[in-house]
Parts: C-alpha cells; sequence; structure tokens
C-alpha cells in the first residue's frame, strides 16, 4: 500500500521514522538508478566518515581520494645492516575519536574508476548548526571542487538548508549540479501537495539518466510497512501550517 500522500509523505519526517525511512530510501534509489544507468556505470551505497577528536572539538574528512580507485604499486623496503640502539617504548593514552557516518549514493564510471556523481539525501544534521552541518558543507565544496555533479535531495521542512545562492521557498527541493555548468544549477521545488519532479542524473560529459522518486518512495514505504507504523490519525511531526494541515486531514479522512 503506498503512502496517501501525492508526494512527499510528511509523517516519514517523524524522528521516530526518518532515520529507517533515509537507510531504506538509499537502497531503493541505488536499484532505481542502476536499473536504467547504461553499461559502464554503477551506483552504490557509501557513507560519509568524519573523524572527531573529543578534546579539541576538530572534525576532519576522510582522505578525499576515496572519489578515485586507485592501485598501489608495491616496492621494496631497504634493510639496514647497521646495527642501532633501540629505545626503550613509553605507554601512552590516545585520544578516542568518534566516527559518525551517513549513507549516500554514488555513481561510478567502471572504466575509469571515477565517481562522477554523488546523490545525497539530507539529514536532520546536515540542517541544524554544528559539525555535522559544517563537515557536509565542507564534502559539497569537495565534490564541485573535484568536478562531480551533484544531486540534492530535501526531504525536510524543518532546518536550515545549505546555500542555495537565494531565498529557499517550497518545503522540499532537489537541487541537480552539473559538474561543467558550475556554478549554475537546475532546483526543483515543490510543496507537501504536489507530486515529486521527475529529474535527469548526470553522468559524464552529457549523459544523463532519468530518475523518478516517486518510485523508490513507494518501493520504501511499502518494504518498510510505515501504513502499518504510522498513526495517521496525529498530525504529522513537524506540524503542517493551518491550510497544509486541513488539506492534509481532508486527504487522509480524519476529522478534527
Amino acid at each position: 500500500m503506498p503512502s496517501p500522500f501525492p508526494g512527499m509523505d510528511p509523517y516519514l519526517e517523524d524522528s521516530a521514522v526518518w532515520e529507517d525511512f533515509h537507510i531504506t530510501l538509499i537502497v531503493a534509489m541505488r536499484a532505481e538508478i542502476n536499473a536504467v544507468l547504461p553499461q559502464g556505470y554503477v551506483a552504490s551505497a557509501d557513507r560519509h566518515v568524519w573523524i572527531e577528536d573529543p578534546e579539541s572539538g576538530d572534525v576532519g574528512l576522510r582522505d578525499p581520494d576515496v572519489f578515485i580507485s586507485r592501485t598501489k604499486a608495491k616496492g621494496r623496503i631497504k634493510k639496514s645492516r647497521r646495527a642501532v640502539a633501540v629505545a626503550e617504548p613509553h605507554t601512552i593514552t590516545l585520544p578516542r575519536q568518534a566516527h559518525k557516518g551517513k549513507p549516500f549514493l554514488k555513481i561510478t564510471d567502471s572504466r575509469e574508476r571515477r565517481v562522477v556523481t554523488a546523490i545525497e539525501l539530507l539529514s536532520p544534521a546536515n540542517k541544524a548548526p554544528g559539525n555535522d552541518r559544517d563537515s557536509y558543507l565542507e564534502k559539497r565544496e569537495e565534490y564541485f571542487g573535484a568536478g562531480i555533479n551533484l544531486v540534492e535531495i530535501n526531504l525536510l521542512r524543518k532546518g536550515r538548508c545549505p546555500p542555495l545562492g537565494q531565498p529557499s521557498s517550497g518545503d522540499y527541493y532537489i537541487l541537480v549540479c552539473k559538474a561543467r555548468d558550475l556554478p549554475k544549477a537546475d532546483i526543483w521545488r515543490f510543496s507537501v501537495r504536489q507530486p515529486f519532479p521527475d529529474v535527469f542524473v548526470p553522468l559524464r560529459s552529457s549523459e544523463s539518466i532519468p530518475f523518478n522518486l516517486r518510485r523508490s518512495v513507494d518501493r520504501t514505504y511499502e518494504e518498510a510497512r510505515y501504513d502499518v507504523e504510522i498513526d495517521y490519525a496525529k498530525p504529522p511531526f513537524p506540524r503542517l501550517d493551518e491550510k497544509d494541515a486541513a488539506w492534509a486531514r481532508d486527504l487522509i479522512g480524519v476529522n478534527e
């Protein structure tokens, strides 16, 4: 059974549902995209890793070479025949580091073994002040600097959107940024009342593939059985404004 909403179901934004929805939707999008990718490309799930030093509060990204698969040449280790004195070791205590990750999709050119497109589904942490947001914005700039196409999907009404160059309007959006067109990008904004827009995901050069987010969301909704988990008799959280709330109650047949 699909969601009763024509596009994004605002009940899926609830923190009790979102984490599962986020992960499951990434998997569903991977299947949808792989079904239409041309020969020589593959979509796969990955996870960002932030390395945080609890003592200093510093946050660092993993090596940007994750964008390119490389085979390192094996070298010989030269052994010295000269005897040297070995210092006695000292015992130290290393600071513990917290590793945090958010899943995303990447499309790889299997011939060049290079990531050509990243597909990011924004999380609440990406839209709230703090290290996770700062790290995501840094990763976003890293995509641009590395010549990687970016598809950014925002299905959350709450929080502050990443920089878009102009005031944001609409409840949700899909941003498609082709590396060759920077700093220009295409954005589709839509409300809770509107269906998901159909977009094209860029690949190399002028290549692109159609992407229907509706199919991925429907698959996620049905496989996760959200129709059983969600109580549509209650208002969603975050709450809709009064006009949209009245429309939603009429849509799902809930009386005040």
